[in-house]
């Protein structure tokens, strides 16, 4: 069976869901290892897992068959997890063609690269040998200093030395490997040796190592040959998980049958700062026994005061299923529900052009006002003109809305639903839903719900429940007088 390594804020979940599963998880953290009672297993993983950049899902990185199994499983519990996989590979070697020299993007041929924090490339360099080492979640991250992985030792062509891994504790053995290292390493030439060379003879990490050497000649030799941009040397395929909210949901139930578990934990993580670290405290008051209703108070008086009500200035994060994550600019808060189940949002419009979908004018002064909430599959968004005129409805189909401090954010689903200033209406883009499915981004089960929805708006369009923004919103936003009383 696959063996898996965990890390991140989803460890514990997915520890048990891949157990559940019939996984085996090696190297578990420390905390990983207490808390399933299981005895530390050194062995290498097939399947790395760590968290996103964002904290919003997770990174699987590992040969394909591998990935596929870890990926079903993902799939059969999650029901709207956006399973994307890369066109790149991870500590895979290109030669990159330079693109920009002050932003350090690099051509690699798959997409556009970013060359890693302090690493630069001259005026007169044209074409560079670079390898991916992480993903920032816009694009992969590559750095001008490759590193080439065997089973007991890291070849590094431009960092002279002998580095013996962490992992090896045992003072004896790190001295035996760094000596090793030294004999084997040639002039100008790193070498790292791994947790795994402590068992090994020094015949079995020489012969390791010479592998590495071999490989790096092969890539120097066909840098030489090659034009760029191309592949010089495979590395791990990468796939891209996001976890939406009903997925962190079901993940919150896995890990409450392991340790205590506030509700939305995973969710409010997510959202980083005080309110994440906040949960910790609050988890760690229920593991030493305070009672749940003392600490559920306690913790709503945390929400209170982070989570956004009225007069907050919250930012749209709009994320798109290839990855890119879109800023829908700053939006006041007009109302907010005790739950934040209702969310009233207005933005104003600077730019001119025309409203997608709409077809109708965009000014600057035009105001967006749009009404969504924690859970909703909607961002239902209308356009008035600076007196007040309406100019349209968008409603946005997408993941369950999540609320941050400082930002709302959603996964769009690419199906939309337009009502007209006349009252006519129409739904776009199904077919990319439906592409998305077939090309296994999101599941048939989702899109289903999705449809369904779709289908509800169209009622509540017809049954006037969608469209101009009612008169408590307008006189919120000052474009109607308030009624006289006595």
């Amino acid at each position: 069976m696959t063996k898996v390594r965990v890390r991140g804020i989803y460890s514990t979940a997915l520890t048990r869901l891949f157990l559940d599963k019939g996984f085996t998880i090696v190297q578990p953290s420390l905390v990983i290892a207490e808390r399933f009672q299981m005895a530390p297993v050194e062995e290498e993983p097939d399947v790395i897992i760590s968290d996103r950049e964002d904290k919003q899902g997770i990174l699987a990185v590992g040969p394909e068959e591998h990935l596929k199994t870890v990926l079903e499983a993902l799939r059969a519990e999650l029901l709207d997890a956006i399973i994307r996989k890369e066109h790149f590979e991870l500590w895979a070697i290109y030669k990159g063609r330079v693109v920009s020299y002050s932003s350090g993007l690099i051509d690699i041929g798959c997409c556009l690269a970013q060359l890693a924090e302090g690493e630069e490339v001259g005026p007169d360099t044209e074409e560079v040998l670079v390898q991916v080492v992480r993903f920032s979640g816009r694009r992969p991250v590559v750095s001008r200093f490759p590193r080439l992985r065997g089973k007991l030792t890291v070849l590094r062509p431009f960092e002279p030395g002998v580095e013996v891994s962490k992992r090896v504790s045992d003072e004896e053995a790190r001295i035996r490997l760094e000596e090793v290292g030294r004999r084997l390493a040639p002039e100008g030439v790193g070498i790292r040796l791994r947790s795994a060379a402590q068992t090994a003879g020094e015949e079995e990490i020489k012969a390791d190592f010479e592998v590495l050497l071999a490989r790096w000649e092969r890539v120097k030799a066909k840098f030489e040959k090659s034009e760029a941009p191309c592949l010089l040397e495979h590395g791990k395929s990468m796939v891209d998980v996001v976890f939406p909210l009903w997925s962190k949901k079901k993940l919150d139930e896995l890990r409450r049958t392991v340790c205590p578990t506030l509700e939305g934990h995973h969710a409010l993580k997510a959202c980083g700062g005080e309110l994440a670290n906040a949960v910790e405290m609050a988890e760690k008051l229920l593991f030493q026994g305070m009672a749940e209703e003392q600490v559920k108070k306690l913790f709503q008086e945390v929400l209170r005061r982070e989570m956004p009500h009225k007069g907050s200035r919250l930012a749209i994060l709009h994320a798109k299923l290839n990855g890119d994550v879109l800023r829908l600019g700053q939006a006041e808060v007009l109302r907010a529900g005790d739950d934040l189940s209702e969310l009233v949002l207005v933005r104003m419009i600077r730019g001119r052009g025309f409203y997608d979908g709409l077809g109708t004018r965009r000014e600057p002064g035009d105001l967006a006002v749009s009404l969504t909430g924690l859970g909703s599959m909607r961002l239902v968004t209308s356009y008035l003109g600076a007196d007040g005129t309406y100019k349209g409805t968008y409603v946005n189909l997408n993941t369950p809305v999540e609320v941050c401090p400082s930002y709302i954010r959603y996964v769009d689903l690419e199906v939309d639903v337009c009502l007209m200033p006349d009252g006519s209406y129409k739904v776009l883009d199904e077919e990319e839903l439906r592409k998305a499915v077939e090309e296994g981004t999101i599941s048939a089960e989702l899109a289903d719900v999705v449809m369904k929805e779709v289908e509800s708006v169209i009622r509540d369009i017809e049954e006037g429940r969608v469209g101009p923004p009612g008169p408590d919103v307008l006189k919120a936003l000052g474009l109607e007088e308030p009624e006289e009383t006595g």
